[in-house]
């Protein structure tokens, strides 16, 4: 079985079979670090927005994701920080100590205890900016320190075909993401809020391939955009989502051509 190597708390996540911590504040103030973009983008996607590890990249994992939610006191701040700092072997959590500063790791740890392990629940936000989403975000609102990890692949071993993803793209998401993914398509001038403009600095330091399926997948509340697995298959996500990735985030000549 492939063990897919996530996000940050993938490991916090995946076989620490341990309970709930003490209470623990969030980055102090004037820090600059978001925590809470830091676990949408380096560990929701293994753990789930609500912590509880129900994501869908839990199918792919051997052991599953940790869940949070359920963990005792024997899950303290000082195993967590050690776990996200070196990995879990035998898991699919690794350490993330060259990409993320101690700092970093602290305040992700802290949000994670104060919101899933604390009887509270906080659902992180999609981009910069607290009640904005994915699809609607703003470009400043990212960060350097917050940039996800755009070597990730997409869960359940899925390799996307760029080529049929466009013609799925120029079908279907042109008309809101316009044909340069510039969110200037025909219909974009009538949505609120306005389609994802995919050629922006936060889409292109955040959206790797994991956060793309997810967001084609599962659609994005309070958005016009769809839920697509209601309607086309795991690989035909993948590969309109391969399409973005290359065309729009991470552009290497003309994917698809």
């Amino acid at each position: 079985m492939v063990h897919f190597r996530f996000s940050v708390a993938a490991g916090l996540l995946a076989a620490l079979l341990l309970p709930a911590p003490m209470a623990s504040a969030a980055a102090p103030a004037g820090s600059g670090i978001r925590a809470d973009l830091l676990y949408h983008n380096y560990c929701s996607v293994c753990h789930g927005d609500k912590g509880d590890g129900r994501s869908r990249a839990r199918a792919g994992l051997r052991p599953p994701p940790k869940d949070f939610t359920t963990a005792g006191p024997t899950l303290t701040r000082e195993v967590m920080i050690a776990v996200v700092t070196d990995g879990k072997p035998g898991t699919a959590m690794v350490g993330w100590k060259t990409q993320l500063s101690q700092a970093e790791i602290a305040a992700v740890v802290d949000w994670t205890i104060a919101n899933f392990m604390s009887g509270k629940s906080t659902p992180p936000v999609r981009e910069g900016v607290s009640g904005t989403h994915a699809h609607g975000g703003r470009a400043q609102d990212a960060s350097p320190a917050s940039a996800a990890n755009m070597s990730l692949p997409f869960a359940l071993g899925l390799k996307g075909n760029a080529v049929s993803g466009r013609a799925f793209y120029d079908a279907n998401c042109a008309t809101c993401h316009g044909k340069k993914g510039d969110g200037k398509g025909p219909r974009a001038y009538f949505i609120r809020p306005k389609p994802r403009n995919f050629l922006e600095p936060a889409p292109r330091a955040t959206l790797n391939r994991p956060m793309l399926y997810e967001a084609v997948s599962m659609g994005r509340l309070g958005t016009e955009m769809p839920a697509w697995s209601k309607v086309i298959n795991e690989q035909q996500i993948a590969d309109v989502s391969e399409y973005v990735f290359q065309q729009f985030i991470r552009p290497k000549g003309k994917a698809g051509k």
